[in-house]
């Protein structure tokens, strides 16, 4: 395919271009010959003020161009010429300068750092002439350099540009100067992404066709090879697009794509951790339970200590022997109440705290050797040591709550998992649970509505007094259209719903403005109307995360419940209990075989999920068949879970509660927004989380506990700030929004905010600045990158880019491998030359002929 000539990487052309001789930039000699220039014709000024224009400015302003010039050669100016004549070959050469780059493969005997040596292949190392030299008089080129996005550092049509400081007569690439860029220093990329670069070419080569078709150019005319050599060590941590299928392509367009490999082929010996596993919240009496994990490379056969602390105090360690390489998964347990002791022993007099924010630190190191080498001698302490101890350690937090919970369980019968529930939850003493049963066989036929415990919330304010509500089956004919707008209000607010569906499937029932007329009684109110139930049923469909099968409405022969990839990844599904009655999970504990081994149930309810639901657990069934079984999405700023069977009570066999315990525990802190952080006689101060990610925003809920004469208007009128400090300086001033009269709570968004700890405290109009004490937390992290978890070279990664793009891969101890390819492309030439102006006659003779027209023209109108 013919790429016309409409890109700089496409372009045949003559390019000149001015520098200088001297060590001084070309904009100062500019500069200091115009200010010079100025200084002379604003003197000559003064003394031709008598005279009648045009002489009166056009005398001074011929000695200041002659005296520009004089400046000017002074300054040695070079005019550079460069000619393409035929069609030269365009190269393009990626370099990766992510941070896996400043890897320097000491065990491989190498000292300068992947980096470099790949700038040293390109521009020379010492006085070597490096590839660029080598191919500059056939070749037209251009660096790229990339990490999560591609940026060009260096071109061979812009090389003047890169010498105009460097002192030098003749255009030299593999001088120092052309490392001048930043781009090529550094290996400080936080991501790599080996598409970035083949998508500014595939770019390029669209530009290209698009300005082709709108010229009406033809195919007729040669082309000249082009070709794309990609230096990196294949780890594609960012993960956007498949770099084979760009370099396919680019190959369709014409091009070649080259991959040279930088690094070593082993994984250097390390041990790191990668990352942590760990809920966002936890009870302050409770215990911790998440997993850590570990890589290792290089270390077979020893033993791993890993250690999570706080401030300099170890809470809890353990060991694992390391077998063969790859990374393992530690899972911790402990309790934090003697932490939160620590945290809390330096809080302000008056402030209370209903969660704290617990820093912890999750760190792994080698602990001892397990068996000798070959010649029975152990190896030296140093040999054990990590080569990357960055990644020794990993900081985390975790918000404590110290505030009672107040839960409201809503079912039709006292099912065995309603009864389960309700003990869980009530012998915990961070939890108030409020059941309510009403229907057929209970104590209450008909629902009750109010405010006192035990009665259904009849308005908005009861409704706010929960954190979570757990819906069971419930008497459709007894839920209006009142209560589910109620319900949805609750969630949209912030409250936490999880809806246990059974084998009576009143549910569904819910969604559909068929259900069953109740049976005529006094005891039963008559049925809503129709239209009530249409908005009953819109409200309770927008608010489920799944919609109900009309066939194969139960399922069975359900085997096991297994979470899904993306039911993994969140701490709701760590089950392990480390140890206590495995259940078959073995000395891994691995989460996923105990769900495997957990009782399954009877039978389950058919669902499909919300086209913006997630699913995280599925039930597998003796076909092999996979349906939905935990399924949650956002509402607001609320979040619902849907399970589709009510027998987690199974769970206790041989295990009592333990298993049980752990997950109602976790799914409920999963579905709950988080409450107040801290507050003080006059106001309550709350984030929706503690960790933020660079970029993101953080939301600021305050609450005005105390009126201070505030009632009616003046609330409406008041004004609230949140103020951000970092390092004890304010760095943000929030304008918060009233967001309930009634409550007196205001809610506002910082902007993105740089990496660090931060501090909200509170600003109000009609309060003493020194009696809102309280202040709280969070912190602003950068996100996960996973590039320093591998960095030995992928030569399968760039073995396919380079065989998708018809290329080749060579390891960088083969390079000249590739250098030995690219010569033979070359069809035509670049031509430079350097023509020094300043000993040219002709600038001599231009400045000599101002000088001297303007002493006639000066002596004409009489002047001495």
């Amino acid at each position: 395919m013919n790429v016309p000539s409409s890109h700089r990487w496409d372009e045949v052309a003559c390019l000149g271009g001015l520098r200088f001789s001297t060590d001084w930039p070309a904009w100062v000699i500019v500069a200091a010959s115009l200010t010079v220039a100025f200084v002379v014709m604003w003197l000559y000024l003064r003394e031709t003020a008598s005279i009648g224009s045009p002489w009166s400015w056009l005398l001074p302003a011929m000695r200041g161009t002659a005296v520009v010039l004089a400046c000017l050669l002074l300054a040695g100016p070079v005019w550079h010429h460069r000619q393409v004549v035929g069609n030269p070959a365009k190269i393009v050469w990626a370099v990766d300068r992510s941070q896996s780059m400043g890897q320097q493969d000491s065990q491989s005997g190498m000292n300068a750092n992947r980096l470099r040596r790949a700038t040293d292949l390109l521009f020379g190392r010492d006085r070597d002439d490096g590839w660029i030299e080598q191919l500059r008089e056939t070749h037209l080129m251009d660096v790229v350099a990339f990490d999560e996005r591609s940026r060009v550092a260096w071109s061979s049509e812009m090389a003047d540009s890169a010498f105009e400081s460097s002192g030098e007569s003749e255009n030299k690439p593999n001088d120092e100067s052309t490392r001048s860029s930043e781009l090529l220093e550094q290996a400080d990329g936080l991501q790599t992404d080996l598409s970035s670069p083949l998508s500014l070419v595939s770019e390029s080569v669209r530009a290209s066709v698009d300005a082709d078709r709108e010229s009406d150019a033809g195919d007729s005319e040669d082309v000249a090879s082009r070709v794309v050599v990609l230096f990196s060590d294949g780890r594609d941590s960012a993960g956007r697009s498949d770099a084979a299928e760009l370099a396919t392509q680019l190959a369709d367009a014409g091009w070649q794509v080259h991959t040279v490999g930088m690094g070593s082929v082993e994984e250097s010996p390390d041990v790191g951790v990668i990352d942590v596993d760990v809920p966002e919240r936890v009870a302050d009496d409770g215990r911790l339970a998440g997993r850590v994990w570990v890589k290792h490379y290089g270390h077979e056969q020893r033993t791993a200590r890993v250690e999570i602390r706080s401030e300099n105090a170890v809470v809890w360690t353990d060991t694992f022997a390391i077998k063969g390489d790859g990374k393992t998964p530690v899972d911790f347990d402990f309790a934090v109440e003697s932490l939160m002791e620590r945290a809390t022993l330096n809080d302000v007099r008056g402030v209370d705290r209903d969660s704290v924010a617990l820093s912890l630190t999750a760190s792994v190191s080698i602990d001892d050797v397990v068996g000798e080498d070959a010649a029975g001698s152990i190896e030296s302490d140093e040999d054990r040591l990590s080569v990357n101890a960055a990644n020794d350690s990993m900081a985390f937090r975790v918000a404590a709550a110290s505030r009672e919970r107040r839960l409201l369980i809503l079912d039709g019968s006292a099912r065995w998992e309603v009864r389960y529930l309700r003990n869980l939850f009530s012998r915990d003493p961070a939890w108030a649970v409020d059941t309510v049963l009403f229907g057929r066989g209970t104590d209450s036929p008909v629902v009750k509505r109010g405010e006192d415990f035990g009665e259904l919330p009849g308005s908005a304010r009861a409704w706010s007094r929960y954190d979570a509500v757990i819906l069971g089956e419930i008497p459709p004919d007894q839920w209006t259209w009142a209560d589910a707008s109620r319900l949805s209000e609750f969630v949209a607010g912030g409250g936490g719903l999880i809806v246990v569906d059974g084998r009576y499937g009143r549910v569904a029932e819910l969604l559909s403005v068929q259900a069953k007329q109740a049976t005529p009684s006094s005891a039963y109110p008559p049925r809503v109307p129709n239209e009530a139930n249409a908005t009953r049923e819109a409200r309770m469909a927008a608010l489920l995360p799944v919609q109900f099968n009309e066939t194969d409405a139960r399922r069975s022969d359900i085997r096991w419940i297994e979470p899904t990839d993306m039911g993994r990844s969140n701490p709701v599904m760590l089950l392990d209990v480390g140890g206590e009655g495995q259940l078959g999970g073995g000395e891994s504990g691995e989460s996923v075989e105990i769900w495997k081994h957990l009782r399954a149930p009877t039978s389950m309810t058919s669902v499909t999920p919300q086209p913006d639901a997630e699913v995280w657990a599925e039930a597998v069934d003796g076909a092999g068949e996979r349906s939905p079984w935990l399924v949650t999405r956002l509402f607001g700023a609320g979040r619902v879970f849907y399970l589709a069977s009510d027998q987690t009570w199974r769970w206790r066999y041989k295990v009592e509660s333990k298993l049980h315990s752990r997950f109602w525990n976790q799914l409920m802190t999963a579905a709950m927004q988080p409450p107040y952080a801290v507050r003080d006689e006059f106001v309550a101060i709350g984030t929706d989380k503690i960790d933020y990610r660079v970029g993101q925003s953080a939301t600021i809920r305050v609450r005005l506990l105390h009126s201070m004469g505030l009632e009616g208007d003046a609330v409406t009128s008041s004004t609230v700030d949140a103020l951000v400090l970092k390092d004890d300086h304010v760095v943000a001033s929030i304008p918060l929004r009233l967001d309930d009269p009634q409550r007196r709570t205001y809610v506002g968004q910082t902007d993105a905010l740089p990496e660090g700890e931060y501090r909200v405290r509170v600003r109000a109009s009609g309060f003493d600045s020194a009696a809102l004490k309280a202040t709280t937390p969070f912190w602003v992290v950068p996100p996960r990158r996973g590039e320093l978890d591998r960095v030995s070279v992928d030569e399968a990664t760039l073995q396919r880019i380079a065989t998708a793009g018809g290329g080749v891969y060579v390891h960088e101890s083969s390079a000249d491998d590739i250098l030995s390819r690219l010569k033979p492309l070359s069809s035509g030439r670049i031509v430079e030359s350097d023509t020094p102006l300043w000993q040219t006659w002709w600038i001599f003779v231009i400045m000599i002929a101002l000088l001297a027209t303007e002493w006639w023209f000066r002596k004409k109108v009489g002047l001495v």
